[in-house]
């Protein structure tokens, strides 16, 4: 039996946490694009809940204190000679009518975080695994300890760190955490917005976002009582494509076609984690978007709800963060 829309209360608004900024990809990024991709602590998303709020994490990690922190402290100056951790390279990656630098760590996100707002750099900068800092700063940086090397150096600091985050043109990191206690060790969990027309490569659960008036949303029932996004896993041999097709025809019918508005993935370096139903090292869990009308019709197994009933339920799921983002 379908639904409509027609009963969905009057009164609704979208709360949400402060979505990520987007800016256009720099040419360093479409060079990181090209070089070959360290499996370092990475794995497929599997489609379980996440614990905690994943929201609340997508943005940098506030400090540990609430003084400065004196770059002088730590071992990224290399006066003192001891082992160099924080890098940048000339401002010359042109965007926004200015030249850029990127600065980056090769021991952990903490230490760049903490780095960079020692600096005074802002949180919006940072772009997965780097931050964008202007020509203006450079020298700045430098003199608190960042360690000065070429472009093509910088990228391969970065790869053999582990810590460099794939992605496509187009796309942006909004979420990344290694060593997430609900995947087998090593690996990493990472949230990417996507303006990409086609799912990236090894795509295994689909999801679709069905929006409707006043920012309702359509959820699917999940077998522990809990409501969910309706999702397909891809078949071995299927097509993400074919997938999404078929989820969106017993889904919902009059509404627009879905778009990609980003993914959830998972990665991990061990090659046989017991108890681990994805494939590995990576695994990637889409989420598309579509939006119904008044008159639109939906599965009628699938319920509408308020957003604040969608981030009660929904909260700790692992496309959380991309909806947030999408309804900021």
């Amino acid at each position: 039996m379908a639904r409509t829309l027609d009963s969905i209360s009057a009164e609704m608004r979208v709360t949400s946490p402060d979505a990520a900024w987007m800016r256009a990809v720099s040419t360093w990024n479409l060079l990181l694009i090209g070089l070959p991709f360290v499996s370092v602590g990475r794995r497929a998303d599997c489609a379980h809940d996440l614990p905690g709020n994943l929201a609340a994490t997508a943005r940098r990690p506030p400090p540990s204190s609430t003084g400065t922190v004196s770059p002088t402290r730590r071992r990224v100056v290399p006066k003192r000679g001891v082992a160099l951790s924080i890098w940048i390279d000339p401002p010359r990656w042109p965007a926004h009518a200015r030249l850029w630098s990127h600065l980056i760590s090769d021991t952990s996100f903490a230490e760049l975080h903490e780095f960079a707002t020692a600096a005074g750099v802002p949180a919006r900068a940072f772009e997965g695994d780097h931050y964008d800092v202007p020509q203006e700063r450079y020298d700045a940086l430098v003199a608190a300890g960042a360690h000065p090397v070429e472009g093509k150096e910088l990228v391969r600091i970065l790869l053999a760190s582990g810590l460099r985050i794939q992605k496509r043109k187009g796309e942006r990191v909004i979420l990344s955490r290694r060593d997430a206690d609900w995947m087998p060790p090593p690996n990493r969990f990472d949230v990417i917005v996507s303006t990409q027309p086609h799912p990236p490569p090894l795509t295994v659960r689909v999801r679709l976002l069905v929006v409707g008036p006043r920012a309702s949303v359509a959820l699917a029932h999940r077998g522990d009582g809990g409501l969910d996004l309706p999702a397909a896993t891809v078949g071995e041999g299927e097509s993400p494509v074919h997938a999404l097709a078929a989820l969106a025809e017993r889904t919902v019918s009059g509404a627009t076609p879905p778009t990609l508005i980003g993914y959830a993935r998972n990665t991990v370096l061990h090659p046989d984690p017991t108890g681990y139903p994805w494939p590995v090292p990576q695994a990637a869990f889409v989420v598309f978007r579509c939006t119904a009308g008044p008159r639109s019709l939906v599965d009628g197994d699938l319920v509408w709800q308020e957003p604040q009933v969608v981030e009660r339920e929904c909260r700790t799921r692992h496309w959380w963060p991309l909806y947030t983002h999408e309804m900021a």
